[in-house]
């Protein structure tokens, strides 16, 4: 998981991320080849949560998953741990509980090891002897009981701080840095015992203590190179308590390692060849040999006893004067089963991933034998076909979630982010005929051949909202059907609806509907299909006859000037009108990004005119065929789409008549008019047999009121939200149910509109190179959970929203966040606006500025937030500005460019502090109730928000900026 707010963050300093250790495994034991490939299986195609390293805990950080990584695999990929203890017999059982819950009993009786039992069952340890693998999915936790206790005591400028006593693991070099630098991860100002102790939680190899004061992390150290401010290199012995530290004698071999037994020792020689060697100075022989299986190589001289150089090949052997010995690995590049599922008591170091790369090549470490090409031959062929078949752009990695959403499906733990380019060759452009036919009400200005082309879903602004409510107050008839379902799901269909839909019932029949909130389908493909075959019925047709009656709708938009402007006209030569279609939200979504599809015609109310496309002027028979659902978000909330319908020449009936397609296939009528009113006081219900007759033009979410309950006015500050962004491709689908995470590549004239966002928040002139959206229906899950609690905290108080930023800094005109600001201001629908936030929560978009691995990471993964003991600015959470400079200025610049996250963030009752500094301001907030910290230092920023959880923050864009 990425660390937002570990004790490895300081306010101002990149944000990075940690890589788990993993193991491969099988409890009883795993047969040679048979137990990879299954294993490679597993990995491609995804398993269940079996054999999973969970991530460290949020709130102590202090548990170790141990895994075993040398089995080939995809770049950058997360651990799977799937181990058990060899002397389980010994574990004290608990029985079948949650993770967590098993990591708070361990802290509770001291414990050091969790064999957390086939993924299920809660055993603790005091030791664990060595690692085997599981079969059912076990692993294994290792608990640092130095966590949090550890020294705070600084070394001095230059000089190599002593071995920890609690550890002895550690050992430096002076005055030295690393020359591959550049891929650390960079955890700001801390004590070196403090720094020591996160790289131990991280699984690190080496510390590079920079200047003396920060602490950057990194997997492989490249050369020593010397500094000139004080910085000092920390080689981490990860095999430190399984090895033996006590040094030979000169010229005496060291005997083979009892762990791997892949050294064999020629005592007092050297090589011929040790002016190539890579000298890294006075260590022990023990940290010598794990430093050389680190960088992989071959030969070890160990100069004089004393010095640890590392060689590729050692030419020939000559005889040492000063008591040298060599170690040869003897298993260098030939791998056996052995070396991919050896006997291990301590996490072996692996090297750092290699940066991700857009091109979509999918790196892989070569495991060596026959196996192995048989198994990369495997993973290449699939890994072509999958790219072919998904359009993929690139792969890249997510560390599996915590499972705190116990009512979610249970999509694989690897997941799989799809790299994919916003497809605009879905929408197809409008003819210039057509452009010219645009609702005036849609805002938008052909000026390019590039503007005839869209497909969004947008909002409608809420001061129009009043005029879906009137339009609803309008429609509504207090007659119910037959059609209706019974609401309590106890009566079958009766003429004339159940007694349940009564006057008197329980609950009766509606008596009228809440409005919630409209979304109208700006498509420019759906639309030009929709005039054309509208102009093919006006050259047909001519003038058609209006039907005698006026339809609801129409008299409605006649008598209301405010309705007409908002809807837009309609064409009167050919019956245009407004119709209502009842529906469920998800399949109303579906239609509106897909059009109608009349192979579905007549499943949801049978096919009294033929087969067809039913529409009603009133929205209380619409409402018939609306369904909610049972729970979560859409639970009693309802849908229907007002659509544009072309009724063109109608052919009239008022009883049932199956055949009266036929007056259509003849080409007599474009569609059919059923007047059930006239014949039994119901409703009127129009038919059409061609689905570009219709355009599904405003989807309309709602709620029933009962028995005296009124309609009031939409909320502006917590307007309604869709379960998933209105502009997101996957708006449909349930996030709970139907997991995806693809991360796309945004079309022009989105990162056209991000380039403006980014220009209003930077006194520079930054460009945004390129753009991608993260849809991650895990992350998405966590956020709008905390959205909601935050929600149901404001009801709680009886309040409407939260102090916005421009109240709590005695500011009310210029106060507001600076990206609030800009979105009132630009034309961003299809991006983010304010009509897709809930700003009555202190929801907002705001800036987060790290390195391009570490942006993936939290894009792929999200953010965490660890307990630091000190060194936070502003104490501990996830740091956000809305200031673009500020962002970027904890951004490192690679060939002139910078990696920026575009976030959501939910603020909800904010902390307001003018402190230069004031690390404690997050126990303070807390202590106040409050979910955030609003920071403007000394009264003139920039503004820092520093937000308490890492469920508060979305990463929904990720930025490559040119500054």
């Amino acid at each position: 998981m990425y660390s937002a707010g570990s004790m490895a963050l300081k306010h101002d300093k990149r944000a990075q991320c940690g890589h788990w250790q993993q193991v491969v495994p099988v409890r009883g034991r795993a047969t040679d080849a048979s137990a990879i490939l299954a294993f490679m299986g597993c990995f491609i195609h995804g398993c269940n949560s079996l054999g999973e390293c969970f991530p460290n805990t949020a709130q102590t950080g202090e548990y170790t998953c141990t895994a075993f990584r040398t089995q080939p695999k995809l770049a950058n990929t997360p651990a799977r741990g799937m181990t058990y203890c060899s002397n389980q017999a010994s574990a004290s059982r608990h029985g079948s509980m949650s993770l967590t819950a098993c990591m708070a009993l361990c802290k509770s009786m001291n414990c050091q090891f969790i064999q957390y039992d086939c993924n299920t069952d809660c055993w603790l340890l005091d030791s664990c002897g060595t690692y085997e693998l599981s079969t059912c999915g076990s692993s294994t936790y290792f608990r640092d009981l130095t966590w949090g206790v550890v020294s705070a005591t600084q070394p001095q400028p230059g000089a190599c701080f002593p071995n920890t006593a609690q550890t002895g693991e550690f050992t430096c070099t002076g005055n030295m840095y690393c020359s591959n630098q550049a891929s650390a991860s960079k955890h700001g100002f801390m004590s070196l015992t403090a720094c020591m102790a996160l790289c131990k939680s991280m699984s690190c190899q080496f510390i590079q203590y920079d200047c003396n004061t920060d602490c950057w992390l990194l997997d492989s150290c490249g050369t020593y190179e010397l500094s000139t401010c004080g910085s000092s290199t920390y080689f981490r012995d990860l095999t430190w308590g399984v090895v033996s530290a006590t040094q030979p004698q000169p010229g005496a071999c060291f005997p083979n390692t009892a762990q791997t037994g892949e050294y064999t020792c020629t005592g007092n020689m050297y090589c011929s060849n040790q002016a190539s060697a890579s000298k890294h100075g006075s260590m022990s022989l023990t940290v010598c040999m794990a430093l050389c299986k680190t960088m992989n190589c071959q030969f070890i001289q160990y100069d004089c006893n004393t010095d640890c150089w590392l060689l590729d090949n050692c030419g020939t052997y000559a005889i040492s004067t000063c008591g040298s010995s060599l170690y040869h690995n003897t298993l260098f590049n030939t791998p056996t089963m052995t070396s991919i599922a050896p006997v291990l008591t301590a996490p072996v170091p692996v090297p750092a991933p290699p940066p991700s790369d857009d091109s979509g090549v999918v790196v892989l470490t070569s495991i060596g034998g026959g196996l192995s090409v048989v198994i990369l031959g495997m993973l290449g062929i699939f890994l072509r076909r999958l790219r072919a078949k998904r359009q993929m752009a690139a792969v890249t990695p997510v560390t599996p979630m915590p499972t705190d959403s116990p009512d979610r499906s249970k999509p694989a733990r690897v997941r799989v982010s799809q790299m994919d380019e916003e497809a605009e060759s879905k929408a197809k452009p409008l003819s210039d005929a057509t452009a010219e036919s645009l609702p005036d009400n849609w805002g938008r200005k052909i000026g390019s051949k590039q503007d005839l082309t869209f497909d969004d879903l947008v909002y409608v602004p809420h001061a129009d909202l009043n005029v879906f409510q009137t339009l609803l107050n309008k429609t509504y008839r207090p007659i119910p059907t037959q059609d209706r379902p019974c609401p309590n799901k106890k009566c079958d269909k009766q003429k004339g609806g159940c007694p349940c839909v009564q006057r008197g019932g329980d609950p009766g029949l509606p008596t009228g509907y809440q409005l919630m909130r409209v979304i109208r389908v700006e498509d420019s493909g759906m639309f030009d299909r929709y005039v054309k075959r509208r102009s093919d019925i006006r050259r047909k047709r001519g003038s058609c006859k209006p039907p005698d009656s006026q339809f609801f709708t129409a008299a409605a938009m006649e008598h209301d000037a405010a309705m007409k402007s908002a809807l837009g006209s309609v064409d009167d030569d050919t019956n245009e009108v407004f119709l209502w279609h009842g529906t469920q939200i998800r399949k109303g979504l579906a239609i509106a990004q897909d059009d109608f599809d009349l192979s579905f015609a007549g499943s949801g109310a049978g096919t009294m005119y033929g087969k067809g496309l039913y529409f009603a002027e009133s929205c209380t028979k619409a409402d018939e065929y609306a369904k909610d659902e049972d729970d979560g978000h859409y639970e009693k909330i309802h849908a229907m789409l007002l659509c544009r319908v072309c009724v063109g020449n109608y052919h009239y009936v008022t009883d049932r008549d199956p055949s009266a397609i036929d007056h259509f296939h003849r080409g007599d009528t474009d569609s059919t008019i059923g007047d059930r009113a006239a014949a039994v006081h119901t409703y009127r219900e129009i038919v059409v047999y061609d689905a570009d007759q219709v355009y599904p033009e405003y989807l309309v979410l709602y709620k029933r009121l009962h028995k005296g309950q009124h309609a009031q006015p939409v909320s502006e500050s917590r307007p309604f939200v869709l379960e998933l962004p209105v502009y997101w491709l996957n708006v449909g689908k349930n996030p709970f149910t139907e997991s995806f995470n693809v991360h796309y590549k945004v079309r022009e004239k989105i990162r056209a509109t991000l380039q403006r966002l980014a220009m209003g928040c930077s006194a520079n002139k930054p460009r945004v190179v390129s753009a991608r959206r993260v849809e991650d229906s895990s992350l998405w899950v966590r956020y709008i959970r905390k959205k909601s609690s935050l929600g149901n905290a404001l009801d709680d108080r009886g309040e409407d929203k939260f102090k916005p930023p421009n109240e709590l800094d005695g500011k009310p005109e210029t106060g507001h966040s600076l990206t609030t600001s800009l979105l009132r201001e630009k034309h961003t629908e299809d991006t983010v606006s304010l009509e897709n936030i809930q700003y009555g929560l202190n929801e907002m978009l705001l800036w987060h500025g790290t390195d391009r691995a570490a942006a993936t990471v939290i894009a792929e993964e999200g953010f965490l937030v660890l307990d630091a003991k000190h060194g936070r600015r502003f104490g501990n959470g996830v740091y956000l500005a809305e200031d673009l400079d500020k962002s970027l200025s904890y951004a490192p610049e690679v060939s002139g460019r910078r990696h920026v996250l575009l976030c959501r963030a939910v603020c909800g009752d904010m902390h307001y502090t003018e402190q230069h500094w004031e690390s404690s301001a997050d126990s303070t907030a807390k202590k106040n109730g409050k979910h955030s910290v609003l920071a403007n230092p000394d009264g003139v920023g920039p503004r820092e928000y520093v937000l308490f959880e890492e469920d508060q923050v979305y990463p929904e864009y990720l930025l490559e900026i040119e500054s």
